[in-house]
């Protein structure tokens, strides 16, 4: 894939060359040249990488629908677990609370017998 295109200043021939390529050799003249890459083959590079893109048709739109809906599962998970908890605690505590009260219930009872058997 040609990314570059010069002209020889030899002979005028296509200097046809990839980038990162550190020397290039001229296909009419056989000359070689070492490769110096300024601002402008930056520009053409990334304007070379966006037609690329385009023409590969390369859109983000799946993976940002995808880490969306990943994100959606997670906070629906993480409320589900609150909920769960919360119903847990209260269980708990209603079965504490209940717990409390025969506990009570049944010391008030005692008490009540020993009361009654001293008198």
């Amino acid at each position: 894939m040609k990314v570059f295109e010069k002209k020889c200043p030899n002979c005028g021939g296509n200097l046809d060359f990839k980038f990162g390529e550190r020397d290039v050799t001229c296909g009419s003249c056989r000359r070689k040249y070492a490769v110096e890459y300024g601002v402008d083959d930056l520009s053409q590079l990334s304007e070379k990488a966006m037609e690329a893109l385009k023409s590969a048709d390369i859109t983000l739109r799946p993976v940002r629908r995808m880490i969306v809906l990943i994100v959606a599962i997670f906070i629906g998970i993480s409320v589900l677990a609150t909920i769960i908890s919360i119903i847990s605690m209260n269980n708990s505590r209603a079965e504490f609370e209940r717990k409390k009260q025969e506990t009570q219930l049944e010391f008030e009872q005692q008490s009540q017998k020993m009361l009654d058997q001293v008198w």
